[in-house]
């Protein structure tokens, strides 16, 4: 077995509770991903994370990914907040974790080409840890705001895993109902975009 194969059975687990304690705890785990275990105890800001640090955060999203989860779908979870051990910060007595999204594609791709992924899957599974803030940069709630270059982000083919991410995401910040309702809003640009793409944009 492979160390990716090792890896990636874990996210296999079935019970979501056993599936966390074993990213926790697994002494092979924490030797093949020393840069996931760099995040316990980095601190997030607890107005919107009161499940508490970053590590303590991605494996809750972990642990809600659905059952036989595309496997780009975990590695995005698993990674998305990857780069806050660098970045994180406190400015002005507020914790942030500014760029956290670019330093962490750097650190993703880092750690799955020594795991011998795929180039193709590499690429998709950057693209979701990139992109996993865009909802907070466009900060739009009506589809008319939408301009020509983001009905276009709308309709990559990997929208949709974007979606389930920013879902498990939400989940694991306590299942905050605003980021909740920000998935349920693009869902519904989403099929919108795919039964009739929009004719006039800005």
């Amino acid at each position: 077995m492979t160390d990716l194969n090792y890896l990636e059975n874990l996210f296999l687990i079935p019970d979501g509770a056993e599936r966390e304690r074993r990213w926790r705890e697994d002494p092979e785990a924490r030797r093949l991903l020393p840069e996931l275990y760099r995040l316990d105890g980095i601190p997030q800001p607890p107005d919107y994370h009161p499940e508490g640090d970053v590590l303590t955060h991605t494996l809750l999203a972990i642990r809600y990914l659905p059952p036989d989860a595309d496997p780009r779908l975990a590695w995005g979870a698993l990674l998305h907040d990857i780069g806050k051990a660098e970045t994180t910060r406190e400015v002005d007595g507020r914790i942030r974790a500014f760029g956290h999204d670019r330093a962490g594609v750097e650190l993703a791709a880092s750690i799955l080409k020594r795991l011998g992924m795929a180039p193709d899957q590499i690429e998709d599974i950057l693209w979701l840890v990139h992109h996993h803030m865009f909802a907070l940069s466009w900060q739009i709630d009506d589809t008319n705001q939408l301009s020509r270059r983001q009905w276009r982000f709308i309709a990559d083919p990997r929208f949709p895993l974007m979606l389930d991410l920013m879902r498990l995401d939400a989940l694991a910040a306590g299942a905050n109902p605003a980021k909740l309702a920000q998935v349920e809003f693009y869902r519904r640009a989403h099929r919108a975009q795919v039964s009739e793409p929009p004719r006039e944009c800005h």
